[in-house]
């Protein structure tokens, strides 16, 4: 058991976002968690986890989730502060900041199936994700 302050973490910055590691995946058994901002007039890159079942809660700030179903039916809804949003593993999500403030949410990554082999920590995530933002030119 251990105590995790919002200070305590590295920060990772992307094109689109900041994330806060809180509880990196390589220090806990089946999760992760990391506080993510994301600027006014921004957004998360559109994507899905096969491998990572995750669960926001929105602490500051306004929102707007977009998920793609399957059939290419799109789902909008608002992100509002003490929200919590989940996204079930494949599902194609995208995360943009609606408002004039930060939107900042705690992110809890779960790996159902066990944690990535490619990926076994956050640093190699951060570059998986990174090389993948500069292939597609974002």
């Amino acid at each position: 058991m251990r105590k995790i302050h919002i200070t305590d973490g590295k920060r990772y910055t992307f094109a689109t976002h900041i994330n806060d590691m809180l509880l990196p995946r390589e220090e806990a058994e089946v999760m992760e968690a990391f506080r993510v901002v994301i600027e006014p007039g921004k957004y998360t890159h559109q994507h899905a986890h096969a491998d990572t079942e995750q669960l926001y809660y929105v602490i500051s700030g306004v929102g707007r989730a977009d998920f793609v179903h399957p059939d290419g039916a799109l789902e909008e809804f608002d992100m509002l502060p003490g929200d919590v949003v989940h996204v079930p593993r494949g599902a194609v999500h995208q995360i943009f900041c609606a408002g004039k403030e930060d939107l900042v949410y705690l992110c809890v990554d779960g790996f159902p199936l066990g944690k990535p082999v490619e990926e076994p920590t956050w640093d190699d995530h951060y570059r998986a994700v990174i090389a993948m933002q500069r292939e597609k030119g974002s």
